[in-house]
């Protein structure tokens, strides 16, 4: 891997008169996002487009906390995956490379820091190829995670990794990673920033709450129905499906709830999924079990506060992992183009 690869001579799509940029920062943000693209001789219009488009959607505290080149090349990782792109083994190892380009020279230089990133190296050219289309989908996202957090300490999600839970880490996020959707950790900026909404936004289709909805959040939290009424009328959309998607296989979070042996538990849920689950993924899913109800009452009372850059709560997070592994609430896909 040559770290001092120089930038190939493509034509930037990025260029100062682009409608994204409006200060001297973003002017700089761009160029160091056409600098990556360049670098990882990537071409495609529709691509640097969609990078160009998330890049105008990252906030300053984003920039700030990562620096503009971890910010550019999430861009690109997160453009590549919700368009489909998927990298070759060689071209993989080349985005290792590059990712890490900018990493501080006194972390770089430490025997941990190399050992960690030349483990990765060495994991894509054993394993890379022969893994699945949805993983080697997300792997560039992996690894601007894993050099986040070799770089700043944190993941682009804000989570904080020691350098020696490095492996661990980069094992979850290989089962993670593919469950989330790309453009959730970008926001369009206010029209108080100078500019209008990106057109990345949608406008989200209210959901409707059902009684049946109501009578099994109430079997569950022992509410009444007026006050689980009233704390779904504030909830986001996005909530209300989670919390939905419970509700339609309550059915069978009550039959995992009584299946108290590991066993057990892994026989059901593996027959009702149809595949196999790992040691690591039914612990996710055994502990989201349990916390059913702690789940539910937390996003009704809007306890979980979002926290990071990126305005994720982790353990949120990691119990709504565990339901997507079940099946009872849907992962978040990303959007067709």
């Amino acid at each position: 891997m040559d770290s001092s690869r120089q930038p190939a001579n493509t034509t930037s799509n990025t260029s100062s008169s682009s409608p994204w940029i409006r200060s001297e920062d973003s002017t700089s943000l761009g160029n160091t996002l056409s600098s990556s693209l360049d670098m990882l001789k990537i071409e495609d219009p529709e691509i640097r487009r969609k990078a160009v488009e998330l890049v105008g959607n990252i906030s300053l505290a984003t920039v700030n906390a990562y620096g503009k080149w971890i910010a550019s090349i999430k861009a690109v990782a997160d453009s590549c995956t919700v368009l489909g792109h998927i990298f070759s083994q060689s071209e993989m190892c080349d985005f290792l490379t590059v990712a890490a380009k900018t990493m501080d020279s006194k972390r770089a230089g430490t025997k941990a820091v190399n050992d960690a990133t030349f483990h990765i190296y060495m994991d894509i050219m054993e394993n890379y190829s022969g893994a699945g289309s949805q993983l080697r989908l997300h792997f560039p996202r992996i690894i601007v995670d894993v050099i986040s957090i070799l770089d700043k300490g944190v993941d682009t999600r804000g989570e904080a990794v020691g350098v020696y839970g490095i492996e661990r880490y980069y094992q979850e996020r290989k089962a993670t990673a593919p469950l989330e959707n790309p453009l959730a950790s970008y926001v369009a900026r206010p029209i108080s920033e100078g500019r209008k909404s990106s057109t990345m936004s949608q406008p989200i289709e209210p959901i409707s709450i059902s009684d049946e909805l109501v009578d099994n959040l109430a079997s569950i939290t022992g509410r009444s129905k007026t006050e689980l009424e009233s704390s779904l009328a504030s909830l986001p959309p996005v909530d209300i499906k989670k919390i939905t998607d419970l509700s339609v296989n309550y059915g069978r979070l009550q039959k995992y709830s009584r299946l108290t042996k590991t066993e057990e538990l892994k026989r059901e849920v593996e027959k009702d999924l149809g595949r196999e689950l790992s040691d690591n993924q039914l612990q996710h899913a055994a502990n989201s079990i349990r916390k059913a109800k702690i789940y539910v009452e937390n996003v009704l009372d809007g306890k979980f506060v979002p926290h990071g850059t990126h305005g994720i709560n982790h353990i949120k997070h990691n119990l709504e992992y565990g339901y997507q592994l079940m099946g009872l609430i849907e992962p978040r896909r990303r959007r067709s183009e």
